[in-house]
């Protein structure tokens, strides 16, 4: 059944994955590589690299000694319950909820990132201490890896 008449003068996708994190970028790589025509849709900006403004800097460099006062942690109520997400080294990867809230009918931690690559960029500490998938064509050979 055809809803659209025009379908065939339009573009078209065998495949739309929504969100660039490590499960979308992934699903990505794999259906691209099995030959389906594959759109990857992204609401965040581009992360380039060198793009870690508080990558390099230590606690007593930055405010608070990288601690967050009462009163910003007014804007991020749910990740304020991990305990580890907020940070001001940190901040600047992460929406506020104040400002992208979402209704909760029991407790959900729901912590969200928007930008290419979603929460596959941050390391344990730092977003440097992590791998960005960028997707490239694949080669006509792909020799595997060894020694890892």
């Amino acid at each position: 059944m055809y809803f659209n008449n025009n379908g065939g003068k339009e573009v078209t996708y065998d495949a739309i994955v929504v969100g660039s994190g490590i499960s979308g970028g992934w699903a990505a790589k794999e259906l691209s590589e099995k030959g389906l025509k594959t759109l990857v849709l992204e609401r965040g900006r581009m992360v380039k690299h060198g793009d870690y403004p508080t990558a390099n800097l230590d606690d007593w460099e930055l405010p608070n000694r990288n601690r967050l006062t009462e009163e910003e942690w007014k804007d991020y109520e749910i990740q304020r319950r991990t305990g580890y997400t907020m940070t001001p080294a940190h901040a600047h990867w992460w929406p506020k909820d104040s400002e992208n809230p979402y209704t909760e009918t029991k407790p959900f931690d729901w912590i969200r990132s928007y930008h290419v690559g979603g929460r596959s960029i941050y390391g344990v500490d730092s977003p440097t201490a992590s791998a960005t998938w960028i997707l490239k064509p694949t080669p006509k050979k792909v020799l595997p890896l060894t020694g890892l």
